[in-house]
């Protein structure tokens, strides 16, 4: 569920139930501070606007990096790739606002030098945002929230470069598990305890997922 806001008639919150839309109040609940609303709901983030009044106290400049440009976040290695949505307003001077490839948007300073210009001269797409371990043939327990039990496979990329989960020994890809922009949600699978790295004991997979 949702977290909404305190509750007024108790001591617990109200919480918002986007699958058959009810809201209630509850004092028995646990934050997941890795998973995102919108990552695990299907939420996609809708782009606000900012209007400011420009006049003579308002110092114009060039942004160094212009809205809509892409650039590299270097809060991950690899650094994450992201779309500039918001530039610096005479109220926050050195505040940039980026989107990443799953719709979610942070704020970064200029002057912490997180983000980087994404280079023009090669391709996006060989910009790996993956760790090394991620490739082609690679061990991993996956246990995802509709399957009975964790699974024990290996990864695998189709032609259209998704990355694909096959069971065992098996390189049959028409009849693997399809992991939807794994670089963007590679993060988030790993923080809630979805996706392992190697073979992992079926015993450590659900006392992390149930911990």
């Amino acid at each position: 569920m949702i977290t909404l806001e305190k509750c007024p008639n108790s001591d617990g919150l109200q919480l918002f139930n986007p699958v058959n839309g009810t809201i209630l109040s509850s004092i028995d609940y646990k934050f997941q501070p890795n998973v995102t609303s919108r990552t695990w709901f299907g939420y996609k983030y809708q782009a606000g606007m900012c209007i400011y009044r420009l006049d003579e106290t308002t110092n114009m400049h060039a942004p160094t990096f212009p809205l809509d440009s892409t650039v590299l976040v270097h809060t991950h290695s690899p650094p994450h790739v992201a779309t500039i949505i918001g530039t610096p307003s005479y109220t926050h001077l050195d505040i940039y606002t980026v989107q990443f490839k799953d719709n979610s948007i942070a704020e970064y300073s200029i002057q912490d030098d997180i983000l980087e210009a994404a280079p023009m001269s090669s391709p996006l797409s060989n910009i790996s945002l993956l760790p090394d371990w991620v490739k082609g043939g690679a061990t991993a327990t996956l246990f995802l929230s509709n399957m009975s039990k964790p699974r024990h496979g290996r990864l695998y990329q189709n032609e259209s470069n998704e990355w694909i989960f096959c069971t065992g020994n098996n390189k049959d890809l028409t009849k693997g598990i399809l992991l939807p922009d794994l670089a963007a949600q590679y993060q988030t699978l790993l923080d809630s305890y979805l996706l392992f790295r190697g073979h992992s004991k079926f015993t450590k997979v659900y006392q992390a997922c149930y911990q």
